[in-house]
C-alpha cells in the first residue's frame, strides 16, 4: 500500500476518534423513565427516615455515630437478646438510602404491576431501611401488600428490644406516612421460631407482637411455618392471583434453606434457574407458580447495579444516583455525524474502489489498516436509545390552563371543571395515564380533598378520591399560589375509536388540574406467540383470575414440530401434565431436535400449578411453567420438541419468536 493510501485511512480513523471525543463530552444528563414515581417514592422514604430520627431523638435514645454516622436511628446494637443472626455493617448503612424506593419502583414496573395488584411481601428486622423503601414503593404505586414479617433482627438490625420493626411500622401509621401494616408475625431466627436465641429474647418478641397488635403465627418446625406462610397468603388474597413475591433478608421461612442463600440471585427475577434445593421456602414455591420474585440481599451487589454510594457516612438524598439521571449522549449530533462519516467514506475513497484498492487491500500486508478503518467507522456510533414510554395528549378543544413551576421547570395543566369536561380523542387499546394536582384557594386549608373522573363515551369507568397535601417545591407560575403534589390514576381504552372525558370536582376554591398522558405501542420490541405446525391438540390454559392463555399439547408419540429462520432465539415455555390424584414434584426430561440430530436435552422438576385448569381437558391439571432457549442459526430450521420421560408424558407448551424476526419465519 502507497503512503497516499495509508494517509487516507488514517485520516478517517482520526476523524471518526475526534467525533467519538466530541459526543463523550457532549453528553447531557437524561431523565430516566418513571422519574416522578421514583422520586416520589423516595421522598416519601425519606419521611418515614426523618419520622424515626425525630423519634428516637424525643425517646433520648443514644446513637452511636461510629457504627451509625448518619445519626439515622436505624442502625441497632451490635448484640441484644433479639438478634438472631451475624450482620454485616456496610450492608446495612449501604441500605439507608431513600433512592432504593426507586430501584423498587423499577423492578414494580419491570413486573409489570399496576394499581391495585395483589403483592406478597416477607421483611425481616434485619434491614429496616430497606423495609421502608419497599413500603414506599409499593404505596407510590398503589399495590395491594399482604406482609409477614420476622421481627428478630441480624447485627446493626432493627434489634433493639424496645424499637423493633413492628413499632417503625406503627410509627410510620400512627404518622401518615404508610398505610401498610403486617398481617402476621413470627420470630424469626432457627426454624422460624427463635431457635438460637434465649427465653428471654422470645418473650421479648412476643411482647413486642402484642403491643402492636399483630397477629402471631407459630409453627411447629421449619416445614409447618412455611405452610402457615403460604396458607396465610393464600387466605388474604381475596380470590386474586398474586403478581410479585417480596422477599426482605435472608430469613429460613423465605429462602428455605441456609444453602438457597447462595443459590439465589438478588433483585428482580422472572424464572429461577432449575436447582436440586435442600428445601424450598415460600419465595421459591412461587416462583414455581410462574409469580415473578424480588429478592432483597446481598445490597453491596444491588447498589452497585444502579450507580448508588456503598456504605455512606451521610444521609444520602431523594432524587440522586444513575437510577434518576444518567449521562446520555445527544443522539442528534451522533445521527449527524455518522451520516457525515459516510459521505466522506464514499466521496474520498470512491476512486481508489474504482482503481482496485479493496482488492489489493485483502492481501496480508493490508489486513490492519482496513480492519482498524472498520472499527473506527463504528466507534463512535451510540447504542440506539429506546423511545419514550409516554406521550402528552392534546384536548380536541381549548380550555383554561394553568402553568405550575416544578424544580425550575414549567409545566402546563388543563383545570378539570366538574360542569365542563375535558374531552380527549383515543384510539385504542392502549393506557392512559392521568396525573392531576389541586391548586389551592386563598380560603382552603392545608388538606384539601378533591375527586377526578374519566368516562369513556359517556360512560364513567374511573371515580377516585384524593387528599390534597401542600408541595413546597410547586407553585403557580404567575402568582403566589399553593399546589398539591402529584396524584397518578390509570385507565385502559378497549380497541377502536372513542371518547374520553375527564373532570375534577373539589369543594374548596380552588382548581383540580390535570395533565394526559398515552402509552407508546411499541410494534417492534418484545415477544409476539408462534404457531407450531404440528402437534396433538390446542389447550387453552384458564386461571383463577378468568386470564387465558393458549397453549399446544404433544406427548410422547406425537412430538411438537415447527420450522423457524434464523438467526434468532425462541422462548419454549412448557407445562407437564399433571392427573388429579398426583401429588408432589414430577421429573420430566424432554428432547430438542434440530434438522433431524439432537440439539440438546432438558431436565426438569415440576410441582402443579395452583388455581388453573383446562377448561377443555378437565381429567389432567397443568403443572409450572418452565422456560428454556433455543438458538436458531442462520437460515431456515426444522425443529422437533419430544417428551423422553416419563414414558407416557404430556406437555402443553407456548412458543414466542421476537417480533422483529417474525417476518422472516414461515
Amino acid at each position: 500500500m502507497d503512503n497516499r493510501r495509508r494517509f487516507i485511512l488514517l485520516l478517517l480513523a482520526v476523524t471518526a476518534l475526534l467525533m467519538q471525543t466530541v459526543l463523550d463530552q457532549t453528553r447531557t444528563p437524561t431523565r430516566q423513565w418513571d422519574f416522578d414515581l421514583k422520586l416520589e417514592a423516595a421522598t416519601r422514604a425519606e419521611r418515614a427516615f426523618a419520622a424515626v430520627r425525630e423519634h428516637r431523638g424525643l425517646e433520648g435514645a443514644s446513637l452511636d455515630l461510629v457504627n451509625d454516622p448518619a445519626g439515622t436511628g436505624l442502625i441497632g446494637p451490635e448484640i441484644s437478646l433479639i438478634t438472631n443472626a451475624a450482620g454485616d455493617l456496610d450492608a446495612k448503612l449501604t441500605s439507608l438510602n431513600p433512592n432504593f424506593a426507586a430501584v423498587l419502583v423499577q423492578y414494580f414496573r419491570q413486573a409489570g404491576l399496576d394499581p391495585g395488584d395483589p403483592v406478597a411481601v416477607a421483611v425481616s428486622g434485619s434491614f429496616p431501611g430497606m423495609n421502608i423503601c419497599l413500603y414506599a414503593a409499593m404505596e407510590t404505586m398503589e399495590l395491594r401488600p399482604v406482609v409477614v414479617t420476622s421481627v428478630g433482627a441480624s447485627n446493626w438490625g432493627a434489634n433493639s428490644p424496645e424499637f423493633t420493626w413492628l413499632d417503625m411500622e406503627k410509627l410510620f401509621f400512627e404518622k401518615g406516612i404508610f398505610h401498610t401494616r403486617s398481617q402476621a408475625a413470627t420470630f424469626g431466627g432457627g426454624n422460624d421460631m427463635g431457635r438460637g436465641m434465649s427465653p428471654a429474647g422470645r418473650r421479648l418478641l412476643r411482647q413486642s407482637i402484642e403491643r402492636n397488635e399483630i397477629t402471631f403465627l407459630g409453627s411447629d418446625n421449619i416445614e409447618d411455618a412455611i405452610d402457615k406462610r403460604m396458607a396465610l397468603y393464600q387466605d388474604l388474597s381475596q380470590g386474586r392471583a398474586y403478581r410479585l413475591f417480596v422477599n426482605v433478608g435472608g430469613g429460613v421461612a423465605s429462602v428455605g434453606n441456609r444453602h438457597n442463600k447462595t443459590l439465589l440471585p438478588e433483585g428482580l427475577s422472572f424464572n429461577l434457574k432449575a436447582h436440586n434445593w435442600p428445601r424450598k421456602g415460600t419465595l421459591i414455591l412461587f416462583a414455581d407458580k410462574g409469580v415473578p420474585v424480588v429478592h432483597l440481599l446481598r445490597i453491596i451487589n444491588l447498589a452497585r447495579a444502579h450507580g448508588l454510594p456503598l456504605a455512606p457516612d451521610y444521609q444520602p438524598q431523594p432524587g440522586q444516583g444513575e437510577i434518576f439521571v444518567r449521562e446520555m449522549y445527544r443522539w442528534p449530533l451522533a445521527a449527524a455525524f455518522l451520516v457525515v462519516y459516510c459521505l466522506s467514506c464514499i466521496l474520498i475513497l470512491a476512486p481508489e474502489i474504482r482503481r482496485g484498492l479493496f482488492d489489493r487491500l485483502g492481501r496480508r500486508s493490508a489486513v490492519t489498516p482496513l480492519v482498524f478503518l472498520v472499527a473506527a467507522g463504528f466507534l463512535f456510533t451510540p447504542t440506539v436509545s429506546a423511545s419514550a414510554q409516554w406521550s402528552k395528549m392534546t384536548p380536541s378543544r381549548e380550555g383554561p390552563e394553568i402553568c405550575l413551576t416544578s424544580e425550575g421547570q414549567n409545566f402546563t395543566y388543563l383545570v378539570l371543571d366538574a360542569g365542563d369536561p375535558v374531552e380527549f380523542q383515543v384510539n385504542g387499546p392502549r393506557r392512559i395515564k392521568l396525573i392531576t394536582r389541586y391548586a389551592f384557594g386563598t380560603g382552603d386549608p392545608e388538606s384539601q380533598p378533591f375527586v377526578v373522573s374519566v368516562s369513556l363515551d359517556g360512560t364513567e369507568i374511573l371515580r377516585k378520591s384524593f387528599t390534597a397535601q401542600a408541595n413546597e417545591n410547586v407553585v403557580l407560575c404567575e402568582k403566589v399560589g399553593l399546589v398539591s403534589s402529584l396524584r397518578r390514576a390509570y385507565v385502559d381504552v378497549p380497541k377502536g375509536a372513542h371518547f374520553l372525558q375527564v373532570s375534577g370536582q373539589a369543594s374548596g376554591e380552588g382548581n383540580v388540574v390535570g395533565r394526559l398522558f398515552r402509552q407508546n405501542k411499541r410494534k417492534t420490541s418484545g415477544t409476539v406467540p408462534y404457531a407450531p405446525e404440528s402437534y396433538a391438540e390446542l389447550a387453552t390454559l384458564q386461571f383463577e383470575s378468568g386470564m387465558q392463555s393458549t397453549y399446544y399439547r404433544f406427548e410422547a408419540d406425537t412430538p411438537l414440530t415447527f420450522a423457524v429462520t434464523g438467526p434468532t432465539n425462541l422462548q419454549l415455555y412448557t407445562r407437564l401434565d399433571f392427573e388429579p390424584g398426583m401429588l408432589g414434584s414430577q421429573k420430566h426430561m424432554l428432547e430438542v431436535w434440530r434438522d433431524g440430530v439432537i440439539w440438546r436435552t432438558f431436565h426438569y422438576d415440576s410441582t402443579r400449578l395452583a388455581n388453573a385448569f383446562y377448561p377443555n381437558r378437565l381429567d389432567i391439571l397443568p403443572g409450572t411453567r418452565k422456560r428454556l432457549r433455543i438458538s436458531v442459526p442462520d437460515g431456515l430450521h426444522q425443529f422437533e420438541v419430544r417428551c423422553v420421560r416419563p414414558d407416557d408424558c404430556g406437555i402443553t407448551a407456548q412458543i414466542r419468536i421476537p417480533r422483529k424476526d417474525l417476518r422472516g419465519s414461515p
